[in-house]
């Protein structure tokens, strides 16, 4: 008896110590209906985006005293990642058959300098796009492929507080589109347009009262400037909810808002939803996170 208390004792105790990790799998799918407007005509289509990243992070992350999500971020762990994200929308309705495809690729790093307050980041992605209509009298197809970099300087005045500049051409990121869906990442590229755009990106994590939160912000000022705000609030450190708005000077262009909620079941596994909705689409996705 006295050794199935002393048993249970260290199993509470454990659940109370830090966990560390070194790796990380994120995988998802998000399906969208759009609302297409093709000569007068209001057509309905139907998109499905999966994507798949992974990161591994240069030295072991520790988890206890923060958020988990945020772990990684507070511990100013530097890492490199590589992504996939495949994005196909399908149309047919009114003798009309199209179809067009994403598939993106791509590689990041993010590298916090020791012994400084110095953060430096990049990505290089490959975006392969076709596309295809099928009508009475016309057939259409067509692709491209695109290649897009990133790079970005930062600085961490304060612990939790990261202030980044940075250039971007062409860039669809595939970790950036799993974080925040295909529609806001590919609302960037449309509006900063082939040129090389200019960033401007803040992150803050601090405690307020009894709980954590997180406020991002970006802009990118291209041939058209876009931005997106962002906030979590971490109920626990394994729960979160958060909301975000996004929208660019680019003509025609829709404000995409989205709520999304993350939660730890273990230290190391988590499950998220997320809603985002604009003019003329809506979208519901789920993702998993899995630590090693």
């Amino acid at each position: 008896m006295l050794k199935k208390l002393a048993l249970a004792t260290a199993l509470l105790a454990g659940l109370g110590t830090a966990h560390a990790y070194q790796a990380e799998l994120n995988v998802g799918y998000e399906n969208t209906d759009f609302e297409n407007n093709l000569g007068g005509f209001e057509l309905d289509s139907d998109g499905d985006l999966f994507f798949v990243n992974g990161k591994y992070y240069l030295n072991t992350v520790n988890t206890k005293n923060a958020p988990l999500a945020e772990a990684a971020f507070l511990n100013k762990a530097s890492n490199i990642g590589l992504g996939y994200v495949n994005a196909q929308n399908e149309l047919s309705e009114a003798g009309i058959n199209a179809e067009e495809e994403f598939e993106i690729i791509g590689i990041n790093g993010e590298f916090f300098i020791p012994n400084s307050q110095f953060y430096i980041a990049g990505s290089l992605n490959q975006v392969d796009y076709t596309a295809s209509v099928r009508a009475p009298g016309l057939t259409s197809e067509e692709s491209d492929d695109t290649t897009g970099y990133s790079l970005e300087a930062g600085y961490l005045p304060v612990n939790g507080l990261l202030l980044a500049l940075g250039v971007a051409k062409e860039s669809v990121d595939p970790m950036l589109a799993s974080k925040i869906g295909f529609a806001s990442t590919l609302g960037y590229g449309v509006a900063v347009g082939e040129d090389t755009a200019v960033s401007l990106r803040a992150k803050y994590v601090t405690q307020i009262g009894n709980h954590f939160t997180n406020f991002e912000g970006v802009t990118y000022f291209g041939d058209e400037t876009a931005y997106r705000l962002a906030a979590d609030l971490y109920i626990d450190p394994t729960l979160s909810v958060g909301v975000s708005f996004a929208d660019s000077t680019a003509d025609e262009s829709d404000t995409i808002f989205s709520v999304r909620a993350q939660k730890f079941f273990t230290p190391v596994i988590a499950a998220g939803v997320n809603y985002t909705t604009t003019d003329s689409a809506d979208s519901f996705g789920i993702n998993g996170t899995f630590r090693f």
